[in-house]
């Protein structure tokens, strides 16, 4: 289930500006509620979730940013009802607030010191001079432990140097008189660094995947496209170390050319620019809530699910999707077989709800993440618990293992789900290399079906 902010005026409804939010989260068939934002901040969760159905079950919010305390408010009522939200209240004070990241991306981001101090009550000179001295003098940004102030960069955001501990205190003094009782945690000052004009990539990780790469809210006419090949693996193994499921990280190229991580904040609220790829976004989010993972790995092969939007952009481009993220394919085109099954997921949608984990996965080289060919489930399992496994490969591709070692994969993966009793795979009878690939992937014969040769999964 996904929870969404009420429409003030329009109680039941969704606030428009999740609109689009809710819009796909129906596309694809999945349970929506609303909850009352004002109810909620204003302390009365109880009230804010009575339009959630009793037992709803995990639920991702999509909401306007909340202070930590009223979300975890939020989780408590929501809990009393049998909805559990997949982002702990733990969790997202961790992602939400600097303190509870920036140590474990320390080496991503600008070096910052931070001080708790209590809405209109500013540290004084001496004691900033004293959170400053490990900056060593030189420029800064003044911010809280979840915004800054940066359209008012010269006067509450930007210090030219920290040792003038008076020019200092003033930014920080105006800084904290703007944000008011918005005020988060206390000041947080952070070693300026040059970044070039291209402006920020927000990035949304869903169980440590980029799902999704998009330009800045703020900026949404400038997309940088992030390379992730050094930042993916850091930031991976950061999530996995603070246990949060799904955030955004903020990046900007500085002017080294090196990708830095401005900010990273809780996905659930962090603002969706015009034109980003919201379909792709809450498909990851009710892929993994569901308890399926968005990328299977063993030794050199990682499989990595094509969701029903990506699906559609690959049938309608023959099989290539030239959006970021978007798989490259090795010999620059996928198998022939891989647009067909795309369009049938991406069919699949509009005949019923979202069946996540069933799909199409790319199978791509672990080293580099080029996109080798393709395997798919024809469905999910049926009443008698049985799943079909079917695969191809690009040409450039073949006679290298890949496929035995993709099936193998795939097939131990499904074993291991309480639904499926068996995992079946068919194939031509005069196709010898392919019943060699079953074979070596763990299958065993089980006879003819139709005029083609059946193997069932024999490995767990």
């Amino acid at each position: 289930m996904f929870l969404f902010p009420g429409d003030p005026l329009r109680p039941g409804r969704t606030d428009p500006e999740f609109a689009r939010d809710a819009a796909a989260v129906r596309a694809i068939g999945v349970r929506g509620a609303v909850i009352d934002h004002e109810a909620l901040v204003a302390g009365d969760a109880v009230r804010a979730v009575a339009r959630v159905p009793s037992g709803a079950g995990a639920a991702w919010y999509r909401g306007w940013m909340l202070p930590s305390e009223r979300y975890a408010a939020l989780a408590a009522a929501l809990g009393e009802r049998g909805c559990l939200l997949l982002t702990t209240p733990g969790s997202y004070r961790t992602a939400h607030e600097l303190p509870g990241w920036y140590e474990t991306f320390a080496d991503l981001t600008p070096y910052s010191r931070w001080l708790p101090c209590a809405p209109g009550q500013p540290p004084g000179e001496a004691e900033l001079a004293r959170l400053a001295a490990p900056l060593g003098g030189g420029p800064a940004v003044v911010k809280d432990w979840v915004k800054s102030r940066k359209h008012e960069w010269d006067e509450a955001a930007y210090v030219p140097d920290t040792s003038d501990t008076a020019r200092l205190a003033a930014v920080v003094n105006r800084f904290v008189d703007l944000q008011e009782e918005f005020l988060t945690g206390g000041v947080v000052l952070r070693a300026f660094e040059p970044y070039g004009t291209a402006g920020e990539a927000r990035v949304w990780w869903v169980d440590g995947e980029p799902v999704l790469v998009g330009a800045h809210p703020d900026t949404p006419g400038q997309y940088p496209v992030p390379d992730l090949s050094a930042v993916a693996p850091v930031v991976r193994a950061a999530l996995r170390k603070l246990g949060c499921r799904f955030v955004t990280t903020d990046l900007a190229r500085r002017t080294d050319g090196v990708w830095r991580v401005i900010e990273v904040g809780d996905g659930q609220v962090s603002g969706l620019p015009e034109g980003a790829d919201t379909g792709t976004l809450v498909e990851a989010l009710a892929t993994a809530g569901a308890g399926f993972p968005l990328t299977l790995a063993a030794g050199r092969v990682v499989l990595r699910p094509v969701l029903p939007t990506a699906a559609a952009r690959l049938a309608d481009g023959g099989g290539l999707d030239d959006r970021p993220g978007g798989p490259v394919w090795v010999g620059g085109r996928p198998p022939e077989a891989t647009a067909s099954t795309a369009a049938a997921v991406a069919q699949s949608v509009t005949l019923g709800p979202y069946c996540p984990g069933w799909g199409l996965f790319t199978i791509t080289r672990a080293d580099d993440g080029t996109a080798v060919g393709s395997i798919c489930f024809h469905g999910p399992p049926d009443d008698e618990g049985e799943v079909e496994i079917g695969y191809t490969l690009c040409p450039a591709a073949r006679g290298e293992g890949w496929a035995t070692e993709a099936t193998r994969l795939l097939a131990d993966w499904a074993s291991g789900r309480p639904e499926v009793r068996t995992v079946r795979a068919v194939t031509e009878p005069a196709n010898i290399p392919s019943q060699r690939v079953l074979e070596r992937a763990g299958f065993v014969p089980s006879g003819d079906r139709g005029g083609l040769r059946t193997y069932v999964f024999a490995e767990a």
